[in-house]
């Protein structure tokens, strides 16, 4: 406990340095969407985000979850209640993405721990949610963070007007959407199919090449940079209790274990863009294996992060202020 109290003073003393919100300005409305319950770094994701909407930089409208599994929602649901926001939207996928997975659901284990759910188990069907609330919402204002596959988003540039908008699901994303910041592909020396996009190719294509906004792409490279260390898991986050996160991470993988930031990264880019080096603009593509193209264009709307030497060092330690209490 030691080292979590001289370790927090310090990213304390660093968070007054850090961006806010100027005076007045109204907090980010975001939209998640998630395979929780495969790697377990989507877990932390909620929980940076959840700190966010309390420092007033986003407003969660929804999550969304697309894993075929019985207890993602759920512990959704959880984490959501348990962060203080159980008022927070949450979809389950009609049509979960059935993929090629090794990862141990970590989600169960936690429906069995006594954590306080808020929905009673019932969660809305995402498109329809989704074009409820870009409706509602004020133009060019949703931003939509992608830490899973592709398939929901597709299906929302697919959908037809219905009772919350006369506009085509395209056309709807381009009159409310702000961005997309998503994590998918790879640009390593390793030529690598990323796991998000292998096992949704189809969705995947159709995202890249059809959403009407500016994409902002989390490549899998940067994660591998940023490092999340196993400390603050084995602190419990600096909560007291059972926490739902450091809980999940432990039966994830027998601790001690360090962690690459995949996901973490597309949230903490609302959050903290002076953190990245972002590429000129440009199109993503995917092709039919699922490797990713980037292409320089000027008149693209698509850009790629990456991180020079010193950044990593500073995104990790962002992430540590925004996961601990």
């Amino acid at each position: 406990m030691k080292k979590f109290a001289l370790i927090l003073s310090v990213l304390l003393s660093a968070a007054a340095c850090s961006r806010t919100p100027e005076g007045g300005q109204e907090p980010m409305p975001v939209i998640i969407e998630t395979d929780m319950g495969n790697d377990i770094d989507d877990a932390l994701a909620l929980a940076v985000a959840h700190k966010a909407e309390d420092q007033g930089k986003i407003r969660i409208l929804a999550v969304g979850c697309h894993k075929l599994s019985d207890t993602p929602a759920r512990y959704v649901d959880i984490l959501n209640t348990y962060y203080g926001h159980p008022e927070i939207e949450i979809a389950m996928s009609e049509t979960p993405v059935k993929e090629i997975s090794n990862y141990a659901d970590y989600t169960a284990g936690p429906c069995n721990m006594g954590f306080t759910e808020s929905k009673g188990g019932k969660f809305h069907e995402p498109v329809k949610l989704y074009r409820k609330l870009l409706s509602e919402a004020e133009d060019n204002s949703v931003c939509f963070v992608s830490l899973g596959f592709g398939t929901t988003l597709a299906q929302l540039l697919d959908s037809p007007a219905d009772e919350y908008s006369p506009l085509s699901g395209k056309e709807l994303v381009a009159k409310k959407a702000r961005t997309l910041s998503i994590m998918a592909g790879s640009y390593g020396d390793k030529k690598r199919a990323e796991y998000n996009v292998k096992n949704d190719i189809p969705a995947m294509q159709k995202v890249f090449a059809q959403w009407p906004g500016e994409i902002i792409q989390n490549p899998f490279e940067i994660g591998k940079q940023a490092v999340y260390p196993c400390w603050p898991i084995e602190e419990n986050l600096g909560f007291e209790g059972l926490n739902p996160v450091a809980e999940a991470y432990k039966l994830y993988g027998k601790m001690p274990y360090d962690k690459p930031s995949w996901d973490i990264l597309s949230i903490v880019y609302l959050l903290r863009p002076d953190l990245f080096t972002m590429s000129p603009a440009g199109k993503i593509s995917v092709d039919d294996k699922g490797y990713t193209h980037f292409t320089p264009d000027e008149k693209g709307r698509h850009h790629v992060l990456s991180a020079t030497i010193d950044q990593p060092q500073a995104l990790k330690e962002y992430i540590i202020e925004m996961s601990i209490k």
